[in-house]
C-alpha cells in the first residue's frame, strides 16, 4: 500500500508492504494522481500564462474562474475539456500549429494507457514510471547495482523480479515479465537511452554465468541497433555525487517542458520537477559520467566480463 503526497511541482508516495469571457466548464473531480501527460499539458498552460505576464489571479478572473480551478487546470489535477482548452487557446493568442499539440496532449491525456492492462500486479511507483518513459524523448539513467530495467533480458528480469517477490504468484511473474519487455519498445520506437552502469552491474552473477553471459551480449547489441548509450563506473573510479542513489532523468520531447527526476527507494518513490533538484541530479549524473570509463572502453570491458564467464 502506498501513500502519497501531491505538492506543487513534487509527486511522492511511501509504502509499505502489503465566445463567452467565462471559461467553459471543467471537470472539477480532482484525479488521485496526475497523470504525465495531464501534468505536462498544464504545466505548458502555466508556461503561456507567465510568458504573457499574466498573474494567476489575473487569468482566474479573465476566465471567470477561481484561483483554485486554475491552479488544478496548471497541475493536472483537474481534466480539461476541449471547449476549455479552446478558450485558453484564445486567450493567449496560441497559434494554430501550437493549439493543435495542445489538444493533442488534453486528448491522450485522457486515454487510459496500455499499461493499465496491467493494473491488478502494477504497483504505483512502476506505473508512474512507465507513464514517464512512455513520454520521454531522453532518457538519463543511473543504477548502482543492477542492470536497468530496459536493458534486461527476461531471464535476468525473472531472477531479479522472483528474488525481490517471495510472495508473487508465478503467473503474475510471468506477467510482470511480459510488462518488462513491453516498457523495452520504448527504445525500437526512438526513444534515447544514456545509461551509467557500476563495474558491480555487469559483474555481479545474477541468474549464473549464463543469464548474465546473454544480459551482457544484450546490452552490446542494444548498443548497435538501437539511440543507446552505456558507460560503466570501473571499481578504480573515485567517489561521484550518485553513490548510494538510483535515478532516471526525463527529457520531454519538447524542449519546452521542464525535465523531471524519478527517484525510487526500497520504500518510496518521488517525482521531482522543481528545477532547483533537477539540476541537482543532472550535476550528480554528470558526477558519475565524469567518473565512468567512455562508451568504447566501456563495452571493451563487458566484452572482456563476457570472455571470464
Amino acid at each position: 500500500m502506498c501513500s502519497i503526497k501531491l505538492t506543487n511541482r513534487v509527486i511522492s508516495a511511501r509504502c509499505v508492504p502489503a465566445g463567452s469571457a467565462r471559461l467553459p466548464q471543467t471537470s472539477e473531480r480532482p484525479v488521485m494522481r496526475p497523470t504525465v501527460r495531464s501534468r505536462r499539458l498544464g504545466a505548458r498552460l502555466s508556461r503561456y500564462r507567465t510568458e504573457r505576464g499574466m498573474s494567476g489571479a489575473a487569468l482566474a478572473a479573465e476566465l471567470g474562474i477561481g484561483q483554485p480551478q486554475l491552479s488544478r487546470l496548471e497541475t493536472g489535477k483537474a481534466k480539461i475539456t476541449p471547449a476549455a482548452l479552446e478558450r485558453l487557446v484564445e486567450v493567449f493568442g496560441i497559434g494554430e500549429e501550437d493549439a493543435r499539440n495542445l489538444d493533442e496532449l488534453r486528448r491522450r491525456s485522457t486515454e487510459p494507457g496500455w499499461w493499465q492492462d496491467y493494473g491488478d500486479i502494477l504497483g504505483e511507483p512502476v506505473e508512474m514510471l512507465i507513464e514517464l518513459e512512455v513520454e520521454a524523448a531522453w532518457i538519463r539513467s543511473y543504477e548502482g547495482h543492477v542492470i536497468p530495467g530496459l536493458l534486461q533480458t527476461r531471464d535476468y528480469a525473472e531472477r531479479i523480479i522472483t528474488v525481490g517477490s517471495m510472495h508473487m504468484r508465478v503467473a503474475d511473474i510471468d506477467r510482470y515479465l511480459e510488462l518488462r519487455m513491453r516498457r523495452q519498445k520504448r527504445l525500437a520506437e526512438g526513444m534515447r537511452f544514456t545509461a551509467m552502469l557500476s563495474e558491480a552491474a555487469i559483474r555481479q552473477q545474477v541468474g549464473g554465468p549464463g543469464v548474465l553471459r546473454e544480459q551482457l551480449s544484450h546490452i552490446i547489441r542494444a548498443t548497435r541497433e538501437f539511440d543507446v548509450t552505456v558507460q560503466v563506473v570501473p571499481f578504480t573510479a573515485d567517489a561521484h555525487a550518485a553513490l548510494g542513489d538510483s535515478f532516471v532523468i526525463i527529457q520531454w520531447p519538447d524542449e519546452h517542458d521542464p525535465e523531471a527526476v524519478y527517484v525510487d527507494g526500497q520504500t518510496s518513490w518521488t517525482v521531482h520537477e522543481r528545477n532547483g533538484i533537477i539540476r541537482q541530479y543532472v550535476h550528480s549524473f554528470a558526477s558519475v559520467q565524469a567518473q565512468a570509463l567512455p562508451p568504447r572502453e566501456s563495452l571493451d570491458m563487458i566484452h572482456t566480463v563476457i570472455k571470464e564467464l
